[in-house]
């Protein structure tokens, strides 16, 4: 699970529910105040609860611990949404770097994704692709947009 999916799925509980992440671990926030329940965020497996009086009487406990729980055991590197950009080569709407899933060649063209072509990556793909000899760019010059 994504810390992203957890949040949403918390805040659907009730709108009094808030995160806070100053720390790097997932803390719940009840009506503005911090708790003392928290995933831990450098840790996999280690969910917090410190009174568990106190969290028995949030609303839908059960459901929030079940979120948080799932939130623990997911892997650390698979927590974050990682980030996807368009690498724009030129300035043009078909001025974007397109890869072919099956066999690995370039082209240029717009930012969908269709037909078995690839415009969105990830910064270490990018890193991979500028290792690539058969990608006659500058890598200098290209724009990176972050893709939605």
């Amino acid at each position: 699970m994504k810390y992203i999916e957890a949040e949403k799925q918390i805040k659907a509980l009730s709108s009094k529910y808030d995160i806070d992440m100053g720390d790097g671990d997932f803390n719940i926030v009840y009506k503005g105040n911090l708790r003392t329940t928290y995933v831990h965020g450098h840790f996999r497996y280690n969910l917090h609860v410190e009174d568990d009086s106190t969290f028995s009487k949030l609303p839908f406990c059960n459901k929030l611990y079940m979120i948080l729980s799932e939130l623990a055991i997911t892997p650390l590197d698979e927590r974050v949404e990682v980030k996807k950009y368009y690498v724009k080569v030129y300035d043009s709407t078909l001025g974007y770097l397109n890869i072919n899933i099956f066999n690995g060649k370039m082209i240029m063209s717009d930012v969908s994704e269709n037909d078995g072509y690839k415009a969105k990556f990830t910064d270490k793909e990018i890193e991979q692709l500028k290792q690539r000899e058969d990608i006659p760019l500058d890598w200098n010059k290209v724009i990176l947009e972050e893709a939605e």
